[in-house]
């Protein structure tokens, strides 16, 4: 286990909240990361983060739905940028690039999607994209303190 999935693990043992470390293949998406599991896409939450004024937020949406920016200003009340890959190296130099769990490695607002706060679990990346952990949404808000949020663009029908 590399020292950011220790770190991650370690933040939710200290919380007593219950988790799976579920390791896989190598995944460079959340797409990729629920074929690798075996689930669907819908019960992955992705980690974007974003800057909002002068803070870090980081809100998770399922890998199935994109994050709705008109949707987050609503929310936040502001207009929100995407953090560039070099600023999440930056601001995130434990986790792997693309990796970055929902909580742990500072105190960022975090917001989870409501549709994925009505899954049974919901599975996020634990700091490596070998890594993943899977616990029950409401215990991701307890050890984030998320709030939830509908920021996720509308599901796609056909």
């Amino acid at each position: 286990m590399n020292d950011a999935v220790a770190q991650t693990a370690g933040a939710l043992t200290a919380a007593r909240v219950r988790f799976e470390l579920i390791p896989h293949r190598r995944t460079t998406s959340a797409g990729a990361e629920a074929r690798a599991l075996g689930v669907q896409p819908a019960a992955i939450g992705k980690t974007i983060v974003v800057r909002a004024d002068r803070r870090r937020i980081r809100v998770v949406v399922p890998a199935s739905r994109r994050l709705d920016l008109r949707k987050l200003a609503r929310v936040t009340g502001t207009r929100t940028v995407l953090l560039t890959e070099a600023e999440l190296a930056e601001q995130f130099p434990g986790y792997e690039l693309g990796a970055v769990p929902p909580f742990g490695g500072g105190d960022d607002c975090v917001l989870l999607d409501a549709a994925l706060a009505e899954e049974p679990s919901v599975i996020v990346e634990a700091g490596s994209h070998e890594v993943s952990l899977r616990l029950a949404p409401r215990d991701l808000v307890v050890v984030a303190n998320a709030q939830i949020a509908d920021v996720a663009d509308d599901p796609a029908y056909p």
